[in-house]
């Protein structure tokens, strides 16, 4: 009797033999085109500098009002992703090589997107610590999953070719701030509300460093700019 080790349903689409090209498939330049998108998406936190500024003025727009974060903690996200990209990347290294690049790469997807998709209930709800959490935490593990299986996969595809292989696919990662910082840009501008301006007269009282104004019946708080 002969005990099968072939994985079934779910486990078998996320196999390391899974990752193994069929025989009929020739074409390794193809390949190029996978290890440089996935470096590409995964270089979008290389565009937080263009969100960190607006996210200083989410009160105020125009200037920080008194509950609007500071600059230090709108920019804490990235350094905390890039540190949580190595740790995870170190950690996670032996791991990778036994469930192969499937089981990764859709690993690093859920944990990369889930970060950003907390993240952004952090910057909707105004809480930093969901930010941290998302973008910084789950981002960075997420990144560094994602990082070198593109790479060294791509080494296996050209071996007599791996600084050509290995640069493409990190091009790809310096190559994200390119795409997401104008994407960034265009985004906010459609989803941006614009303030009202009260003009020049405006009787504000202020209360615990905060101004305040009556509109409709209601205290309104207030910035000048």
């Amino acid at each position: 009797a002969v005990v099968s080790t072939q994985s079934t349903g779910i486990s078998n689409i996320f196999s390391p033999e899974k990752s193994v090209a069929s025989p009929n498939f020739t074409n390794r330049w193809a390949m190029i085109a996978p290890a440089f998108l996935t470096h590409l998406c995964i270089g979008a936190p290389y565009a937080w500098s263009a969100m960190s500024g607006p996210l200083t003025r989410g009160s105020g727009f125009v200037c920080s009002a008194a509950d609007d974060w500071t600059m230090t903690s709108a920019t804490a996200p990235m350094s905390i992703l890039f540190a949580f990209h190595g740790m995870s990347a170190a950690l996670a290294g032996k791991w990778q090589m036994k469930v192969g690049t499937r089981a990764t790469i859709s690993a690093a997807a859920l944990s990369f997107g889930g970060g950003f998709l907390l993240s952004a209930v952090g910057v909707a709800t105004h809480n930093i610590g969901l930010v941290y959490l998302g973008y910084g935490v789950l981002g960075g593990i997420g990144l560094g999953l994602s990082y070198t299986p593109p790479i060294q996969t791509l080494i296996e595809w050209f071996p007599e070719k791996k600084g050509l292989a290995s640069g493409l696919t990190i091009m790809g990662f310096g190559s994200g701030a390119l795409l997401f910082a104008p994407a960034a840009g265009v985004l906010l501008d459609k989803f941006t509300r614009l303030p009202t301006y009260l003009g020049t007269a405006v009787d504000t009282v202020t209360e615990n460093g905060r101004l305040y104004t009556e509109i409709g019946g209601k205290m309104m708080e207030v910035v000048y700019a």
